[in-house]
């Protein structure tokens, strides 16, 4: 019996030892974290604009927020809607080319973002990171938005009758319409683009490995096993 104590004593001290290490080895580092949080808001992204360019080809007016038919609706009942006609397929066509460029404008505001507790991020909502990637960052990818509308609208004549469409409609209007068209269509452009990564984030939350991406898959499934 006493030769099985010094082999009782040597497994004692290398179980917890294994456990220590293999939990050590598990848990990804904030690194990791933060890599995944932004693999998952890279992919949420291009599925979100591929969503919305499904939505463009069904014509151009289909990218024009609702907000904008009465504007339009205002212009047709001045003698004008020849002109409206040929401005919203410019404004559609304007609207297509910018979301054509929405992933760098993006993606460059992901490589930014603070995600300050990443830990808390991975365990929050379902669209927690573009939550974040939205407070953060609206504003700046906005604006962004915004220039290159008003560069596009340049070249066309749809700057000429806004204003024009703005002021008789907002005469009676409870809710006011902006006066600036870039401004006004870049934000309802990058509301419905975080709505809908937010929907994408969602989905990838539920299958993490579908994104291929090991990192992705070892910080989630660790996080939620932990959780659970």
């Amino acid at each position: 019996m006493k030769k099985i104590y010094p082999y009782l004593l040597v497994l004692v001290f290398i179980l917890p030892s294994c456990s220590v290490l293999q939990n050590f080895a598990l848990e990804p580092s904030s690194m990791e974290t933060i890599s995944a949080l932004r693999e998952v808001l890279n992919s949420s992204t291009f599925r979100a604009i591929s969503s919305l360019k499904n939505l463009h080809e069904n014509g151009p007016e289909s990218m024009l927020p609702e907000e904008f038919q009465p504007v339009i609706g205002k212009l047709r009942s001045i003698g004008l809607g020849g002109e409206i006609d040929n401005v919203t397929r410019q404004i559609g066509n304007v609207s297509g080319v910018v979301l054509s460029e929405s992933q760098g404008i993006v993606t460059d505001a992901i490589k930014e973002v603070d995600f300050g507790d990443a830990v808390a991020v991975v365990l929050g909502g379902e669209d927690a990171a573009t939550q974040v990637l939205r407070q953060a960052m609206y504003a700046s990818v906005k604006n962004r938005y915004s220039t290159r509308l008003e560069q596009e609208l340049q070249k066309t004549n749809a700057l000429t009758y806004w204003p024009m469409a703005v002021g008789a409609y907002n005469l009676f209007a409870e809710n006011k319409i902006n006066s600036s068209l870039s401004d006004f269509l870049s934000e309802r452009a990058v509301d419905a683009l975080f709505i809908t990564m937010g929907k994408e984030e969602a989905v990838i939350r539920k299958n993490p490995s579908s994104l291929g991406k090991a990192v992705v898959t070892k910080v989630f499934d660790y996080y939620q096993n932990k959780k659970s």
